[in-house]
Protein backbone atom coordinates (compact mmCIF):
# COMPACT_ATOMS: atom_id res chain seq x y z
CA UNK A 1 0.00 0.00 0.00
CA UNK A 2 1.43 3.29 -0.95
CA UNK A 3 -1.25 5.40 0.73
CA UNK A 4 0.40 8.41 2.94
CA UNK A 5 -1.02 9.54 6.50
CA UNK A 6 -1.19 12.19 8.45
CA UNK A 7 -0.05 12.16 12.12
CA UNK A 8 -3.73 12.64 12.90
CA UNK A 9 -5.31 10.15 10.49
CA UNK A 10 -3.03 7.66 11.79
CA UNK A 11 -3.78 8.27 15.49
CA UNK A 12 -7.57 7.97 14.55
CA UNK A 13 -6.86 5.18 12.59
CA UNK A 14 -4.92 3.38 14.83
CA UNK A 15 -6.70 4.56 18.21
CA UNK A 16 -3.97 6.52 19.87
CA UNK A 17 -3.06 9.76 20.56
CA UNK A 18 -1.86 11.96 18.42
CA UNK A 19 0.66 13.25 21.08
CA UNK A 20 2.47 9.94 20.98
CA UNK A 21 2.61 10.22 17.30
CA UNK A 22 4.18 13.36 17.35
CA UNK A 23 6.69 12.40 20.32
CA UNK A 24 7.90 9.65 18.24
CA UNK A 25 8.51 11.99 15.22
CA UNK A 26 10.20 14.51 18.10
CA UNK A 27 12.69 11.64 18.63
CA UNK A 28 13.40 10.40 15.69
CA UNK A 29 11.92 7.45 15.64
CA UNK A 30 9.78 8.19 12.81
CA UNK A 31 10.92 9.37 9.74
CA UNK A 32 8.11 11.26 7.94
CA UNK A 33 7.61 10.91 4.05
CA UNK A 34 7.67 15.16 3.72
CA UNK A 35 9.65 17.68 5.57
CA UNK A 36 7.33 18.98 7.47
CA UNK A 37 6.38 15.64 9.31
CA UNK A 38 2.95 15.28 8.40
CA UNK A 39 3.27 12.55 6.25
CA UNK A 40 3.62 8.94 7.35
CA UNK A 41 3.77 5.28 5.70
CA UNK A 42 1.59 2.59 5.85
CA UNK A 43 4.99 0.94 6.76
CA UNK A 44 5.09 3.32 9.93
CA UNK A 45 1.15 3.03 10.79
CA UNK A 46 2.15 -0.92 11.09
CA UNK A 47 4.51 0.44 13.60
CA UNK A 48 2.40 2.51 15.51
CA UNK A 49 -0.21 -0.66 15.85
CA UNK A 50 2.44 -2.65 17.15
CA UNK A 51 3.24 -0.31 19.45
CA UNK A 52 -0.53 0.07 20.80
CA UNK A 53 -1.09 -3.97 20.88
CA UNK A 54 1.90 -4.44 22.80
CA UNK A 55 1.46 -1.43 25.53
CA UNK A 56 4.52 -1.38 25.97
CA UNK A 57 7.35 1.68 27.35
CA UNK A 58 10.27 0.52 25.18
CA UNK A 59 13.62 3.26 24.98
CA UNK A 60 13.87 5.22 22.47
CA UNK A 61 16.65 3.10 20.81
CA UNK A 62 14.58 -0.01 20.74
CA UNK A 63 11.51 1.80 19.51
CA UNK A 64 13.90 3.38 16.55
CA UNK A 65 15.29 -0.08 16.21
CA UNK A 66 11.57 -1.89 16.10
CA UNK A 67 10.35 0.90 13.35
CA UNK A 68 13.44 0.45 11.19
CA UNK A 69 12.82 -3.21 11.81
CA UNK A 70 9.28 -3.48 11.05
CA UNK A 71 9.47 -1.04 7.85
CA UNK A 72 11.99 -3.15 6.25
CA UNK A 73 9.44 -6.08 7.30
CA UNK A 74 6.51 -4.14 5.56
CA UNK A 75 8.34 -3.60 2.57
CA UNK A 76 9.91 -6.83 1.96
CA UNK A 77 6.84 -8.70 2.83
CA UNK A 78 8.15 -10.80 5.68
CA UNK A 79 4.86 -12.12 7.38
CA UNK A 80 6.50 -12.78 11.05
CA UNK A 81 9.39 -10.55 12.57
CA UNK A 82 11.57 -12.36 15.25
CA UNK A 83 12.62 -9.94 17.72
CA UNK A 84 14.70 -10.33 20.14
CA UNK A 85 14.98 -13.91 21.45
CA UNK A 86 11.25 -14.04 23.19
CA UNK A 87 9.06 -11.31 21.10
CA UNK A 88 7.56 -12.13 17.88
CA UNK A 89 5.67 -10.10 16.07
CA UNK A 90 2.97 -11.19 12.96
CA UNK A 91 3.93 -8.62 10.45
CA UNK A 92 1.22 -9.94 7.96
CA UNK A 93 -1.57 -10.04 10.45
CA UNK A 94 -1.23 -6.43 11.33
CA UNK A 95 -0.88 -5.14 8.02
CA UNK A 96 -3.88 -7.03 6.44
CA UNK A 97 -5.88 -5.78 9.86
CA UNK A 98 -5.24 -2.52 9.06
CA UNK A 99 -5.57 -2.83 5.67
CA UNK A 100 -9.01 -3.89 6.41
CA UNK A 101 -9.57 -1.00 8.42
CA UNK A 102 -8.53 1.63 5.82
CA UNK A 103 -10.64 -0.11 3.07
CA UNK A 104 -13.21 0.01 5.40
CA UNK A 105 -12.98 3.63 6.00
CA UNK A 106 -12.45 4.88 2.37
CA UNK A 107 -15.35 3.07 1.89
CA UNK A 108 -17.20 4.98 4.72
CA UNK A 109 -15.76 8.17 3.64
CA UNK A 110 -17.20 7.13 -0.33
CA UNK A 111 -21.13 7.33 0.70
CA UNK A 112 -20.55 11.06 2.52
CA UNK A 113 -22.14 13.77 0.92
CA UNK A 114 -20.94 17.26 0.13
CA UNK A 115 -23.25 19.00 -1.46
CA UNK A 116 -22.89 23.56 -1.87
CA UNK A 117 -26.54 23.83 -1.43
CA UNK A 118 -26.45 21.79 2.40
CA UNK A 119 -24.66 23.03 5.16
CA UNK A 120 -22.62 25.36 3.02
CA UNK A 121 -20.28 22.38 1.23
CA UNK A 122 -19.95 20.83 4.64
CA UNK A 123 -19.52 17.03 4.94
CA UNK A 124 -22.90 15.41 5.86
CA UNK A 125 -24.35 11.85 6.48
CA UNK A 126 -26.43 10.52 3.56
CA UNK A 127 -30.23 11.91 3.76
CA UNK A 128 -29.25 14.23 6.43
CA UNK A 129 -27.96 17.92 7.32
CA UNK A 130 -25.59 16.46 10.08
CA UNK A 131 -22.42 16.92 9.74
CA UNK A 132 -19.80 14.35 9.98
CA UNK A 133 -17.86 17.17 11.72
CA UNK A 134 -20.12 17.53 14.29
CA UNK A 135 -20.48 14.27 15.54
CA UNK A 136 -16.42 14.00 15.67
CA UNK A 137 -16.32 16.97 17.60
CA UNK A 138 -19.29 15.47 20.04
CA UNK A 139 -17.28 12.41 20.56
CA UNK A 140 -13.81 13.95 20.98
CA UNK A 141 -15.35 16.05 23.97
CA UNK A 142 -16.49 13.21 25.10
CA UNK A 143 -19.88 12.37 24.45
CA UNK A 144 -21.56 8.86 24.76
CA UNK A 145 -22.38 6.55 21.87
CA UNK A 146 -25.59 6.20 23.64
CA UNK A 147 -26.60 9.31 23.99
CA UNK A 148 -25.43 9.44 19.86
CA UNK A 149 -27.62 6.68 19.10
CA UNK A 150 -30.51 7.96 20.76
CA UNK A 151 -30.23 11.26 19.35
CA UNK A 152 -29.22 10.28 15.70
CA UNK A 153 -30.50 6.57 15.40
CA UNK A 154 -29.75 6.23 11.87
CA UNK A 155 -25.85 6.52 12.11
CA UNK A 156 -24.80 3.29 11.74
CA UNK A 157 -21.92 1.91 14.01
CA UNK A 158 -19.46 2.82 11.67
CA UNK A 159 -20.79 6.35 11.22
CA UNK A 160 -19.93 6.52 15.22
CA UNK A 161 -16.50 5.02 14.79
CA UNK A 162 -14.81 6.73 11.57
CA UNK A 163 -16.57 10.42 12.61
CA UNK A 164 -13.63 11.43 14.67
CA UNK A 165 -11.60 10.85 11.38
Amino acid sequence: MQKIFTPNEAAALIEISPKRIYKEIEHHIIHSDSPNHNQLSFGTLVYLRALKEINFDFSVNYRTHLHEALQTAWEQQISTLEFGRFFTLKVGEIGQELQTLIDRFEAWKARLVSNPNILGGEIVFPDSRLSVQRIGGCLVRGETLAVLREDYPYLTDEDLAFAQI
